[in-house]
């Protein structure tokens, strides 16, 4: 739970910026309240779990939000955004097997033609979950998807909005849900469950809001950047017969990327990771096999960059990878915060295909 709650607390600073400069600035960034009705259902991305996967998810959201309108914040970008909070309570409609869940993330929301009274946002973040039931040999072996009370939740969502008046606003929306414990506990299937949903927001304070101007500024700044990260996360190894204490191992390592703006919020970036799997070095031991545990990959993809805040989407695929205990491509979603100029911290999701694999934590430099 504590390493569930600090990548929480690494993120927070991006959401609460906008706030601080604005009361050292004197000026308010307009604040919102607002609510959603969700109801979906989950993807049976496994034949383990397709027994119970045909619930119907359904539950209610509260969020906090502040709309990020004044100059300072769009100058770079061009474009107007709300951070905030969200609060949900989901029933996953099969009480026996999986309960429910609660969650908190902070969230980067960037609108689309926010000006007119019929407006869009994409909405992504990173947060935790306390799931009310979970994976038991015993008494729960068919929850294949959860094992810890604690996991992380991804978000990616888009929403249509309609101004009814200057302070009241409604939505309809999809959400993309995805929980996992990273691959902290077996077993860990991870839930992917997707929601539509209709709410309404209140503004305290409005304002009347107008086109960012797009000036073309970014191109004269510098295009091209990069960033060196440390990495550490950690990975229980379950107890077995032969060993029937399970071990806490750590996972170490660094990742070095170079990237390219190609946009005002856009850019395509590329580099390398080398990480130290203690995981696999356990399961090794455990097995009498003295194959080495590194793993080394070449990484690319896309990032958004609003600001301080980047949302990454990266294909990696093994060039060195000994155990061969893995597929030979993977992802990584990431969320990261740059504090000052140049320090950078985060956390990513590294996925095999459809399963999560494993959560971490990053410190990084920005060139």
């Amino acid at each position: 739970m504590k390493y569930a709650c600090l990548t929480l607390l690494c993120l927070m600073p991006a959401m609460l910026e906008a706030q601080a400069d604005s009361l050292k600035s004197g000026e308010r960034s307009p604040f919102l309240l607002g609510g959603r009705l969700h109801y979906g259902f989950i993807i049976p991305h496994s034949k383990d779990i397709a027994g119970v996967a045909g619930s119907h998810p359904r539950g209610f959201e509260l969020n906090v939000q502040w709309l990020l309108a004044q100059e300072k914040h769009t100058r770079h970008s061009g474009v107007i955004a709300k951070r905030g909070f969200l609060f949900h309570y989901i029933n996953y409609d099969h009480p026996d097997v999986l309960g429910y869940c609660l969650s908190l993330a902070p969230y980067i929301e960037p609108l689309i033609r926010p000006d007119r009274r019929l407006y869009g946002s994409i909405q992504m973040g990173v947060g935790v979950s306390y799931l009310s039931k979970r994976y038991d040999e015993k008494t729960n072996p068919t929850n294949l998807f959860f094992s810890t009370p604690i996991s992380f939740l991804l978000i990616t969502n888009a929403y249509l909005n309609f101004k009814i008046n200057t302070r009241w606003d409604i939505s309809l929306g999809f959400n993309y849900n995805h929980i996992s414990n990273g691959g902290m506990k077996t077993p860990n299937k991870g839930m992917n469950f997707p929601t539509y949903n209709i709410g309404t927001a209140y503004n305290f304070s409005p304002v009347a809001i107008t086109r960012a101007p797009k000036t073309h500024a970014w191109k004269q700044a510098k295009r091209h950047y990069y960033y060196a990260q440390a990495v550490g996360t950690i990975k229980t190894a379950e107890a077995t017969p032969a060993i029937p204490e399970k071990k806490i191992t750590w996972q170490l390592g660094a990742i070095g990327m170079a990237g390219w703006r190609i946009g005002r919020l856009s850019a395509l970036a590329a580099g390398t990771e080398w990480i130290h799997d203690g995981w696999t070095r356990e399961n090794l031991d455990r097995a009498g096999d003295p194959t080495s545990a590194w793993k080394g990959g070449v990484l690319f993809g896309h990032e958004l960059i609003t600001g301080k805040v980047r949302f990454t989407v990266h294909l990696g695929a093994y060039v060195l990878n000994p155990s061969r205990t893995t597929d030979p491509v993977y992802q990584r979603y990431g969320l990261f915060y740059r504090i000052g100029r140049h320090l950078q911290v985060g956390s990513t999701l590294k996925a095999h295909r459809h399963v999560a694999d494993v959560f971490d934590m990053r410190l990084g430099w920005v060139w």
